[in-house]
C-alpha cells in the first residue's frame, strides 16, 4: 500500500523524478535509485525527491532508512498527503499502529478524497481494537470508492469484530460475487465469511469457507486456527486439537493458537504436551520475548510461580521497555512471598508507564498481600482514575477499604443490598420449574464434554462451557433467557441514583450479555473467589444440586462474598453466603468477590451464568 508523490518539484526535476518513479514501479531499483540520488545530488532538501528515495528505500527493505527519509520530506514540506501516508503505512507495517494512526488521520485531513488513506487509517485503528472508528474509515473509503474490494473486505472483517456477524456477512457475500479471478482477495473473503458464520454459531457452514479458502490459497493465514475454534464449538476435540498445532506449525508467532493450544490441552488433561508449543517456537524464535511471556501467564494459573517468574524473567531482557514481564514477575513473586522483589519489578513497570492502569491495579494486589492497605488503597485510586470501571480494580479496592476500616468499603459493596435472590416462575410451556430444570439438565449435560476444567477460569473439580450459550437458537436456554431478562430488569430498577457510585452510574435502561455459560461442579469441586473483569452484574443461576446443598450441611456447595482470591489478613472476609435452591437466580455487582463453597457428593451442581453490561 505504498502511494506515489504528487507535487510537482520543477521542471527538471519533476521530469528525472518521474523517470526514476516508472523505474521503480517496474522493479528497476538501482536504476530508480540512481536517478533520484543524482537528482537530489543538484537539490539535496527537495521533499519531493527525498519522499521518492523513500519509496526506493522501503522497496528495497531497508525500512529505518525510508523511515528517516519520508520525517525529512515531511519537515521540509509537511503539506503531502502521500508523505504522511506512506510513513503511516510504515509504521503498521512495523508493528507500529498506534503511530500510524496520527500520520494517517494528517494524509486524509490533507487528501479528504483519498480512499487508500482512509483505508489504511482504518486498518491502523482495527488494529489497536477501535473498532467503531475503524468502521467509520472503511465506510468513507467505500462512498469515495465503492469497487475498493480490499476496503469492502475489512468492513466486513470489524463487522465481525464488532459482534454483528449478519451485517459482515452481507458485506463479505457481496465482495465475493464482485472478487472475480482475484484467488487471493477471494480466499480471504470466504476466511471473513467463514468467521461471521462462526459468530452465528453456523459452525458446518464455517468450515466450509474455511476449507474453500485455504484450496484457494494454501498458505493463507489463520484459516487454521479458525478451523480449529469450530470444530471445538462441534465438540471435536481431537480434530480441533491437530487443527490448533497445524496452526501454530504454519504461524510460530500466533499467539491466539498458542494460547487457545494450551487451553485445550489443559481441559484434556494432556499434561505431557501442554506448553510445549512454546517451548518448541522459542527454539526457531529464541530472541522473541512474547512466547517466554505468554508461558509465563500460563504458567501463574497454573500455579507454578517459579517456572512462572523464571520465564517472566527470561521475557524481560527480550522485550526491553515493555512492562509486562516486569509486571508479571511482580505477581509471580508475590505469590512466593518475596514482596520485596515483587514490589521492586512494579516500580520498575511504572517507571516505564506511570498511568499503566493495569500494572497500578497488580501493583495493588500485591502491596495488600504485602500487608500495605494504605499504600494499595492509593495505588488503586490512582488506577481507578485512568479505568473507573474495571471490575478487578474495585475489587481489590474494595479489599483494602475493607483492610482500612474504610466506611465507603461498606459503600462499595453492600452485600446485604447489592446481592438479590429471584425465584424465577416456570417458563412458557411449563406447569413448575422443577420439570424446566430437569429437561435443561439434559441438554447442557451434553455440552459438558471436556476433562476438566478451563486454566483461565475460576472453576476447580468441573467443566465449563465454552461458547456463549445465549443466541445459540436453543429453545430451553431462550426460555431462561426470557425469564433472567425479567429479573435483571428488576435489580436495574431498584438501582439507587448516585453518580459517585461505580455501580449505580453505569445505570442504563438497555442491557446486554456479554458471556453466557453453564457451570458443572463434581465432588469436592468449587469456584475460587473471584470477579468477572468484563461484567456489570453478574449471577448464578441454578438448574440442578445435590442433595447435601439443599440439607445445608457445612453450607457446601453455598456460594460466598466478601473473601478475596487470597488471605489478605480480614478478620472476617466472608460478608454473606446464600444457599442455592433449583430455580433461584442470585445477581450481584460484577467487581463483588465471590465462590464457593466446596461439596462432597456423586452428585452434579449444575449453573448456567452470565454477565449483563449497560447498553
Amino acid at each position: 500500500m505504498t502511494d506515489t508523490i504528487a507535487a510537482p518539484a520543477g521542471k527538471h526535476l519533476s521530469a528525472v523524478y518521474s523517470q526514476a518513479l516508472g523505474q521503480l514501479q517496474r522493479g528497476n531499483f538501482p536504476e530508480a535509485e540512481r536517478l533520484v540520488t543524482e537528482a537530489l545530488a543538484i537539490a539535496p532538501e527537495q521533499a519531493d525527491g527525498l519522499h521518492l528515495l523513500g519509496l526506493v528505500r522501503r522497496a528495497q527493505g531497508r525500512v529505518a532508512e525510508a523511515e528517516q527519509l519520508y520525517r525529512r520530506s515531511i519537515e521540509l514540506d509537511p503539506t503531502q498527503p502521500a508523505a504522511h501516508y506512506n510513513l503511516g503505512v510504515l509504521y503498521r507495517s512495523t508493528g507500529r499502529a498506534p503511530f500510524a494512526i496520527p500520520a494517517l488521520r494528517e494524509a486524509v485531513r490533507l487528501k479528504p478524497n483519498y480512499a487508500t488513506a482512509h483505508l489504511a487509517l482504518g486498518l491502523a485503528l482495527h488494529d489497536t481494537a477501535n473498532f467503531a472508528e475503524a468502521e467509520k474509515q472503511y465506510r468513507q473509503a467505500l462512498r469515495l470508492q465503492p469497487n475498493y474490494l480490499l476496503a469492502r473486505q475489512s468492513l466486513g472483517a470489524v463487522l465481525n469484530d464488532l459482534e454483528r456477524p449478519k451485517e459482515a456477512e452481507s458485506v463479505l457475500r457481496s465482495a465475493l460475487a464482485a472478487s472475480g479471478n482475484d484467488t487471493r482477495q477471494a480466499a480471504a473473503l470466504e476466511l471473513n465469511l467463514g468467521v461471521a458464520m462462526q459468530r452465528q454459531q453456523k459452525h458446518d457452514e464455517a468450515l466450509k469457507f474455511f476449507e474453500s479458502a485455504q484450496a484457494r490459497v494454501p498458505d493463507i493465514a489463520h484459516v487454521d486456527y479458525n478451523r480449529a475454534n469450530s470444530l471445538q464449538a462441534k465438540g471435536l476435540a481431537a480434530e480441533a486439537l491437530e487443527s490448533y498445532r497445524q496452526a501454530v506449525h504454519r504461524e510460530p508467532l500466533n499467539m491466539e493458537a498458542h494460547r487457545d493450544l494450551n487451553e485445550l490441552l489443559y481441559r484434556l488433561a494432556d499434561d505431557e504436551n501442554f506448553l510445549r508449543s512454546y517451548d518448541e517456537a522459542a527454539q526457531l524464535h529464541p530472541q522473541m520475548g512474547v512466547l517466554p511471556l505468554n508461558k509465563g501467564y500460563f504458567l501463574l494459573q497454573a500455579g507454578d510461580y517459579e517456572a512462572a517468574n523464571e520465564a517472566f524473567s527470561s521475557a524481560v531482557p527480550l522485550l526491553a521497555g515493555n512492562v509486562s514481564p516486569l509486571d508479571g514477575q511482580g505477581l509471580a513473586l508475590a505469590r512466593l512471598g518475596r514482596f520485596e522483589d515483587a514490589i521492586h519489578a512494579h516500580e520498575t513497570a511504572l517507571q516505564l508507564e506511570p498511568e499503566n492502569a493495569g500494572v497500578l491495579r497488580n501493583f495493588g494486589e500485591t502491596l495488600i498481600r504485602a500487608g500495605d492497605a494504605q499504600k494499595a488503597c492509593a495505588i488503586l485510586e490512582k488506577s481507578l482514575t485512568i479505568e473507573p470501571y474495571h471490575q478487578g480494580t474495585l475489587a481489590m479496592w474494595s479489599t483494602a477499604l475493607d483492610l482500612l476500616q474504610d466506611p465507603r468499603g461498606e459503600t462499595l459493596a453492600d452485600y446485604e443490598n447489592l446481592v438479590q435472590m429471584f425465584e424465577i416462575d416456570p417458563p412458557e410451556g411449563f406447569s413448575n420449574v422443577e420439570s424446566f430444570n430437569h429437561e435443561l439438565t439434559g441438554y447442557l449435560e451434553r455440552l459438558h464434554g471436556d476433562k476438566r476444567e478451563n486454566i483461565s477460569q475460576s472453576l476447580r473439580g468441573g467443566t465449563q462451557t465454552m461458547e456463549n450459550l445465549f443466541g445459540r437458537g436453543h429453545d430451553l436456554i431462550e426460555l431462561l433467557r426470557a425469564r433472567i431478562d425479567d429479573a435483571v430488569t428488576a435489580y436495574i430498577a431498584r438501582m439507587k441514583t448516585d453518580e459517585n457510585h461505580p455501580l449505580f452510574k453505569r445505570r442504563r435502561d438497555g442491557f446486554g450479555y456479554a458471556a453466557s455459560w453453564s457451570s458443572r461442579l463434581h465432588d469436592c469441586g468449587f469456584h475460587t473467589n473471584h470477579f468477572h473483569p468484563k461484567g456489570w452484574i453478574s449471577s448464578a443461576y441454578y438448574v440442578a444440586l445435590p442433595e447435601v446443598v439443599d440439607t445445608g450441611e457445612g453450607q457446601q456447595g453455598w456460594i460466598k462474598f466478601g473473601e478475596p482470591a487470597f488471605d489478605a489478613g480480614l478478620k472476617s472476609p466472608i460478608r454473606r453466603a446464600i444457599q442455592p435452591h433449583a430455580g433461584r437466580l442470585v445477581l450481584f455487582p460484577s467487581y463483588m468477590w465471590h465462590g464457593t463453597v466446596p461439596f462432597h457428593s456423586k452428585t452434579a451442581r449444575m449453573t448456567v451464568a452470565f454477565d449483563v453490561v449497560p447498553k
